[in-house]
């Protein structure tokens, strides 16, 4: 991979119960929360060894299956699409802790294994007793109407393709090192992102390896490698980077752990924007260009310009779909989306 060009700002000496959130967000950047997580427990285990960070797990976990994502040799790590990207290369199956763990036990003197990813589990449903002693502290405005969720990932070797995630997010590697390549939303243009469905993980990733990049194939892929952040995360760092950002995150160890903390800033009422997108491609993609910029402006003025300017100068009792938005009128929206939906 071309070494990358932007450096991540690097915070030191902070700790859980004290994060600088006016300053993360300010930058709207990623940055690096060096040791953030150090004295967590689990970190603390994994300084002994991998096994033992195994034990404490299931020593404390709820018995609740989970998603196991089971991947071949042949993959090299890499979790993603088929050739004909109807589907992924690797298998899908509830599995239980003490399963999984058994399977890369039995496999750990091998160059050659099964690559086993659980990701996205909440931490809470999966490790209950765990979940108290793994936290930070969100005293801040922006998490007043978006509690974090903390999700726990565990596996071998892995690299989930470049994606972006609609929450903010803060990533604390626990056990094994960590790569996080992260590129600003502008260069979606040049990560050749897959199709909308099926996705490997519930997102959109990129088509390509960036680890191994195919220019004849993805030629403006330099461009973007040129704009990434590249971020080493070591066990006890934590990782701060905005939404919408896409990332790609390799685990190098045999065995990982990662605990994120994942928060939406809109408030729950506005919906989920990929239902916007959807529909613009049904309604607008394929219309005559003069009449699509037509309607861009449209959508400068209304969506993405300032609200006041849009109602400043009409009487308050005529501003309906205008006005600030809040539970009740997103409702009368949504009722009024649906009867034309059904038409």
């Amino acid at each position: 991979m071309t070494p990358a060009k932007n450096h991540v700002k690097v915070l030191h000496g902070i700790t859980p119960q004290c994060i600088p959130y006016d300053e993360l967000f300010s930058s709207n950047q990623p940055v690096l929360l060096k040791g953030l997580v150090k004295d967590w427990p689990l970190v603390k285990t994994s300084q002994h060894s991998p096994q033992d960070v195994m034990s404490q797990l299931e020593q404390n976990y709820s018995g609740r299956p989970m998603l196991l994502y089971k991947g071949s040799p042949q993959i090299k790590a890499r979790f993603g699409y088929n050739e004909a990207c109807t589907g992924f290369n690797f298998d899908s199956q509830r599995s239980t802790i003490p399963e999984v763990f058994n399977t890369i036990r039995s496999q750990l003197n091998q160059d050659e294994h099964d690559y086993l990813y659980i990701n996205s589990l909440k931490l809470d449903e999966g490790f209950p007793a765990l979940s108290s002693a793994h936290q930070l502290s969100f005293d801040h405005a922006e998490f007043e109407n978006n509690t974090p969720v903390a999700k726990i990932w565990l596996g071998t070797e892995s690299i989930a393709a470049a994606h972006f995630d609609q929450p903010k997010n803060i990533a604390c590697c626990v056990l094994g090192k960590r790569r996080f390549t992260l590129f600003p939303p502008e260069q979606i243009h040049n990560l050749y992102p897959g199709p909308l469905s099926p996705t490997p993980g519930g997102q959109v990733v990129t088509m390509a390896d960036l680890n191994e990049p195919d220019f004849e194939r993805f030629p403006r892929l330099q461009q973007a490698l040129d704009s990434a952040y590249i971020v080493e995360l070591e066990p006890g760092d934590a990782l701060y980077y905005p939404n919408m950002w896409w990332h790609q995150v390799q685990a190098y160890a045999r065995f990982n752990v990662m605990v994120n903390f994942w928060w939406m800033t809109a408030e729950p009422h506005m919906g989920n924007p990929m239902d916007l997108l959807m529909h613009g491609m049904m309604n607008l993609r394929d219309r005559p260009t003069a009449e699509k910029e037509a309607w861009k402006t449209l959508f400068d003025y209304y969506v993405f310009g300032d609200a006041n300017t849009v109602r400043e100068h009409l009487p308050s009792q005529s501003h309906g779909a205008f006005a600030a938005m809040d539970d009740q009128l997103a409702r009368r929206l949504r009722a009024m989306l649906l009867n034309k939906l059904n038409r």
